[in-house]
């Protein structure tokens, strides 16, 4: 058949394969940090020892990147759903189970990344959110999704609010107050610890002993899930609205709204940003304060805007992007690809590169990485439908072998 004469959503949109490249370039740029320093340091904020150029990079990723990317890869996955959903109800195919079975075998794939490779794995945590979407927003108006997308990206700022208040109220009982404050600097004391023996693992430890503290690290994630779960679902609600509303279906038609959120995600945004990377700076997230209240609710704002910002921009300039498509079209094997390739580098049970390489460098490896995969990428797909992870995956959802050769 024709893909011209395709319906839309029955096309391959390339400009989502961009925005997945776009998005996968952030990710590293974020997760870099965090392949060479402990995942539990994540709430202890800037690295103390950062100083000069390193201290000034650090700080320009935290305002522009972290925070930002996995709302753009979330609003992607909740697309993908939207769309897969669509093509299903236009061929009369199955959904559901076949959906479900994608969704068991992602959590499968992120149980065993964030165990045997690295903690920080974020496939684990889309599975997961990705049942919930279906149990309780199967059915969902597309006029609601973006209201109950707010509610749920609000939520880890309203809960540090609550605490922050809490805890400020004390102030009127000193010895209460004293004794509160004294537990929270007592966990932290032990955080700083288990992050020290953290480091100590992962610079000479075997594969083996990283993969318990792995356990642990997946512990503390999962245990902090409200902090992570709630606006990932939401990212994904927006994504279904972005898809359900024909605005990343057709965005030719719809250029005045993404010009719109350019503007708005920027001017907005990107203040929001810097203040809340500003007062984070070196802040202890587990302590909730009014401080670190404040913190994160511009954090939290500013990334809104920022993400909806990136995604505006890219869409609108997704023909001179076009290098990014193969990137993105193999999106979970290059996710994959980056864990292990610098996990091997700097853990000891690796290179054992562990804390040498300067985070101003960072910016610079990142780039010079992603431009491989992006070539390596483009070259793979001339020959083939899918990554090999991709491959697999589809394999194991439709359980039968997937042809993988162009022809």
């Amino acid at each position: 058949m024709d893909p011209n004469k395709l319906a839309p959503t029955q096309q391959r949109l390339d400009h989502l394969d961009v925005l997945r490249g776009f998005a996968l370039l952030g990710i590293l740029m974020v997760n870099f940090e965090w392949f060479t320093r402990p995942l539990q340091a994540i709430v202890l904020g800037v690295d103390p020892g950062l100083g000069g150029l390193d201290a000034a990079v650090d700080w320009l990723i935290r305002a522009l990147a972290e925070g930002k990317f996995y709302p753009l890869f979330s609003m992607l996955f909740g697309a993908g759903f939207a769309l897969m959903f669509e093509r299903a109800e236009a061929r009369q195919a199955p959904f559901w189970g076949l959906y479900l079975r994608r969704l068991l075998i992602l959590l499968v794939f992120g149980a065993a990344h964030m165990l045997l490779v690295w903690a920080g794995d974020i496939l684990l945590i889309y599975a997961l959110c990705g049942f919930v979407m279906v149990l309780l927003f199967r059915k969902t108006p597309t006029g609601r999704l973006w209201k109950w997308a707010l509610v749920f990206i609000a939520l880890p700022v309203a809960l540090m609010w609550l605490g922050a208040l809490a805890i400020w109220s004390t102030q009127g009982d000193p010895d209460l107050h004293a004794s509160i404050m004294g537990e929270f600097e007592t966990e932290a004391s032990a955080l700083h610890q288990r992050v020290a023996a953290a480091a100590e693992i992962h610079a000479a430890g075997s594969w083996v002993e990283n993969v318990g503290q792995r356990l642990d690290d997946a512990r503390f994630t999962l245990g902090n899930f409200v902090f992570w779960v709630p606006p990932i679902l939401g990212y994904f609600l927006i994504g279904r609205w972005l898809i359900a509303t024909g605005r990343l279906v057709r965005p030719d038609q719809h250029r005045l709204f993404f010009r719109r959120w350019r503007s708005r995600g920027l001017i907005i945004g990107l203040p929001l940003a810097v203040l809340g990377a500003g007062l984070l700076h070196g802040a202890n997230w587990s302590i909730p304060t009014p401080s670190v209240a404040l913190g994160l609710t511009a954090t939290t704002v500013g990334a809104l805007f920022l993400s909806l910002a990136y995604l505006s921009m890219v869409t609108l300039g997704s023909d001179r992007l076009r290098f990014l498509a193969p990137a993105g079209r193999m999106a979970l094997t290059n996710y994959l690809l980056q864990s292990l390739f610098w996990t091997w580098t700097f853990y000891g049970h690796g290179l054992g590169l562990w804390g040498q390489l300067p985070r101003a460098s960072h910016v610079f490896v990142v780039l010079a990485f992603f431009a491989v995969q992006v070539v390596l990428s483009t070259l793979w797909m001339r020959h083939f439908r899918f990554g090999p992870a991709e491959w697999l995956w589809r394999s194991l959802v439709y359980l039968r072998m997937q042809p993988m050769r162009t022809g």
